[in-house]
């Protein structure tokens, strides 16, 4: 099969809308890198709302494709293994570019190998920081932890028992946040402060599908799509409108489903999670090498275009089925 993105909206059970907000969100991601790597201005955008609406996003993927397969006839085990699967490949671009440039500027030191083997497992580094040779892997990490919960736990409990979970997590989130421990540092314990933050945000998204599946709300996607865009900039602002804006990413969520196929929001899709888990350690090798900003993110870019051109061929000789319809 001749792989073009134009024919990965046409595989059938992809919700293009969800394409849209995690393509949005990683560009937001890595606007917000750039901006630190070549000492620009702070970014207008937040990366952690971002990272937020990835857990939701995340949640109702992983309910609306495994949760039946889990109750009846799928081990958490396979489940994981085929996460792993999934979520592996720009890992390990990413982590091995982020290697190349750790050991050419410093030696490969013993401690980088041992780092590198770990984020290969989605494993962090006790100390800090946690994943040093590729930033974006802490919420990988997060997410197999989710992961891990849903199929031995979350898959098997009812929505009301669901929502019971979700409050007890936000009930660790919000005062965490509210005390600066759940935001973002390179820190070992600050990603562990984190999991109840997206431990939540999953759970919302579970919680969604179980209850409106499909269905969207309103009829003006698009309107969700700027919505979301309007929350990054917003959520930069200050901390309590950061967490306005978290409240309002579930119903922006539920507002895309309704979006019909388009061809941006194929693009957006296919390489958001390889820009994601790559452009840190590309955009940090462009610099070293003294190239513009201009020119690291049009190296960025052909990276993640690259990756999910690869990745999507690799899957092309078969109907894509689960997780294989919508990236995550």
């Amino acid at each position: 099969m001749r792989f073009t993105f134009s024919n990965i909206g046409v595989m059938g059970g992809r919700l293009h809308g969800l394409d849209a907000l995690r393509g949005v969100a990683a560009i937001a991601v890595a606007v917000h890198h750039l901006a630190r790597i070549y000492k620009f201005p702070a970014s207008p955008f937040s990366p952690s709302i971002s990272v937020d609406l990835f857990f939701i996003l995340s949640g109702f993927v992983m309910a609306r494709t495994y949760e039946d397969r889990l109750r009846h006839d799928m081990t958490t085990l396979r489940f994981i293994g085929l996460r792993y699967r999934r979520l592996f490949l720009p890992l390990a671009v990413g982590s091995t570019i982020g290697l190349a440039l750790v050991a050419a500027n410093s030696g490969l030191a013993a401690h980088l190998v041992a780092a590198y083997a770990l984020i290969l497992c989605f494993l962090p580094v006790v100390g800090r920081p946690a994943f040093p040779l590729n930033v974006p892997a802490w919420s990988l990490f997060v997410e197999i932890v989710c992961n891990i919960l849903h199929g031995a736990i979350l898959s098997k409990i009812s929505n009301m028992q669901l929502l019971v979970v979700a409050v007890a997590a936000a009930l660790v989130f919000i005062p965490s946040f509210t005390m600066g421990l759940s935001l973002w540092s390179p820190a070992f314990t600050s990603v562990l402060w984190l999991i109840p933050r997206e431990l939540t945000c999953y759970l919302v998204g579970i919680w969604i599908f179980r209850t409106y599946g499909d269905a969207p709300l309103g009829s003006r996607p698009i309107l969700a799509v700027c919505a979301f865009a309007l929350a990054l900039g917003l959520a930069s602002i200050n901390a309590p409108l950061e967490m306005l804006a978290l409240v309002c990413c579930p119903f922006i969520v539920r507002a895309s489903l309704g979006m019909p196929r388009m061809r941006w929001a194929i693009w957006a899709g296919a390489i958001s999670y390889p820009l994601y888990a790559t452009h840190v350690p590309v955009l940090q090798a462009a610099r070293a090498m003294g190239l513009q900003p201009l020119f690291g993110v049009m190296l960025a870019a052909a990276v993640a275009i690259l990756i999910a051109a690869a990745f999507e061929t690799r899957r092309g000789g078969t109907k894509p089925r689960g997780a294989h319809q919508i990236s995550t």
